[in-house]
C-alpha cells in the first residue's frame, strides 16, 4: 500500500508530515515517498525527490527554473506509473503540481488525487477550480472560507480544522512580553524572497536596535546548506536565530517580515506582525492584475479587516514599516484593538484532529478503509 506525496515550501512539508504519521496510525503497513523534505523525513517518508526543489517565489523565478521543473515533472510522472501508488497527495506548490497532475491523468493513471492545501482560488485565478474538479478527487484546505469557496464551485472539498489549533493547543498563547524588546525579523524561507527583503529588514534593524530595541533574524531552518551559509554571512554582526520561526516569534514582542504560514504562526501566538511582499516586476504586474482580495495574509482574510499592515512592493521599506511600528507600540488602545482582533481571527480556526481527519479521508477515497 504506498502513497505518493509531493510537497515544496517549508510549509508544506510540515503539513505533507503531518498527515504521513497519520495516515501511518490509521494504517499501519502504508509506505509513504515521494518528494519531501527534512519534516517529511523524519515522520518516516522515503524521499527521492527534495522539496528545496520547489522553493520558488513569483514569476520570475518559476520562469528561470521551467526547464529543470519539466525533468523533474517528468522523472516523478515516470516513477508514479512504475509503482502505482494508491493515492497521489500533493501539497501548495500549483505551479508545479499542476502540469504534474495532468500529465499524470493522461498517462492513464486512475488512483485517488488528494490535493492538501490546495491553491488560493478565492484569491486568484478562479478559473483554477475546474482543474481541481476534474483532476483531483478531493481537496483538503486548510481553511473554513476555502472549503466554502471550493464546495460552492463543485470541488469535492473537506475541512475540520487548521493543524495550528492542535500544535499550538498543546502549549497554550505565549501572550506574556511584558519587559521584553526583542522583535523577530523573517527574511523568509525561500532564496528569492531573501534577497528581496533582507536589505531593507537589515537598515530596518538599525533603527530598531538604535531604539533600544533587540532585532534578532531568522535563519529558516528549511534553507539549504548553500543559502543558510549565505544569509549567516550577509547577516555577520546582527544576532541570528536558527530555531524555528515559531519559537522565536514567542519569545518577541514584534514580529516584521515575509507574507506567509508566519503569519498564521504570529496569529496563533498573539503577537503582532507587519507583513512584508515584495516580488519581481513580472510578478507584481500579475498580481495587480488578478488578485481578487483586499488582504494579502491569512489572519486580515480571517477577521475581515486589516489586523496586519500589509506593506507590499515600494511600500515594504524602512520608513513605512517604522511608522507601522510606532503605530502599534506607543498606542495602548490599538493594541487593545489588535489583539481582540487576533482572538477573532483565532476563533475561526477549526477543530482540532485536522491530520487525523485528512487521514481517514485519503483512506476512504483510496478504498484503504
Amino acid at each position: 500500500m504506498k502513497i505518493f506525496f509531493s510537497s515544496g515550501e517549508a510549509s508544506g512539508d510540515h503539513l505533507a508530515a503531518l498527515l504521513a504519521r497519520a495516515l501511518q496510525e490509521g494504517a499501519p503497513g502504508i509506505e509513504c515517498w515521494g518528494m519531501g523534505g527534512p519534516e517529511s523525513r523524519k515522520a518516516g517518508m522515503k524521499t527521492e525527490w527534495p522539496s528545496e526543489a520547489l522553493h520558488l517565489m513569483g514569476i520570475a523565478d518559476v520562469a528561470h527554473s521551467i526547464p529543470r521543473l519539466w525533468r523533474l515533472k517528468n522523472e516523478i510522472c515516470r516513477r508514479i506509473q512504475q509503482e502505482q501508488p494508491k493515492a497521489l497527495v500533493v501539497v501548495d506548490s500549483p505551479d508545479f503540481h499542476f502540469p504534474l497532475l495532468a500529465q499524470v491523468r493522461r498517462s492513464g493513471y486512475r488512483g485517488t488525487v488528494v490535493y492538501l492545501s490546495p491553491p488560493q482560488v478565492w484569491a486568484w485565478r478562479s478559473g483554477r477550480t475546474d482543474f481541481l474538479k476534474t483532476a483531483c478527487d478531493l481537496c483538503l484546505p486548510l481553511f473554513d472560507f476555502e472549503h466554502e469557496f471550493l464546495s460552492g464551485r463543485g470541488v469535492p472539498s473537506a475541512w475540520i480544522g487548521h493543524p495550528f489549533v492542535d500544535e499550538f493547543g498543546k502549549t497554550g498563547l505565549q501572550t506574556q512580553t511584558e519587559g521584553r524588546r526583542l522583535v523577530a525579523l523573517l527574511p523568509g524561507s525561500r532564496p528569492g524572497e531573501i534577497r528581496r527583503l533582507l536589505p531593507v529588514l537589515a537598515e530596518t534593524a538599525q533603527h530598531l536596535s538604535a531604539r533600544g530595541f533587540e532585532p534578532v533574524f531568522s535563519i529558516a531552518p528549511g534553507l539549504g546548506e548553500k543559502d543558510r551559509k549565505w544569509l549567516s554571512s550577509a547577516l555577520k554582526g546582527w544576532k541570528t536565530s536558527t530555531e524555528t520561526g515559531r519559537s522565536l516569534m514567542g519569545r518577541a514582542v514584534c514580529v516584521i517580515g515575509a507574507s506567509g504560514t508566519a503569519a498564521v504562526e504570529a496569529m496563533m501566538l498573539d503577537r503582532f506582525m507587519i507583513v512584508l511582499y515584495r516580488v519581481s516586476l513580472s510578478s507584481e504586474i500579475a498580481f495587480r492584475l488578478l488578485v481578487k482580495t483586499p488582504f494579502i495574509s491569512i489572519p486580515n482574510r480571517l477577521a475581515g479587516k486589516g489586523i496586519y499592515p500589509e506593506l507590499v512592493q515600494g511600500h515594504a521599506r524602512t520608513g513605512e514599516i517604522l511608522d507601522t511600528f510606532d503605530a502599534y507600540w506607543k498606542d495602548p488602545e490599538r493594541r487593545r484593538a489588535v489583539h481582540e482582533a487576533l482572538a477573532e481571527a483565532r476563533s475561526r480556526m477549526g477543530k482540532p484532529g485536522a491530520p487525523s481527519f485528512w487521514a481517514h479521508s485519503v483512506l476512504m477515497r483510496a478504498g484503504l478503509r
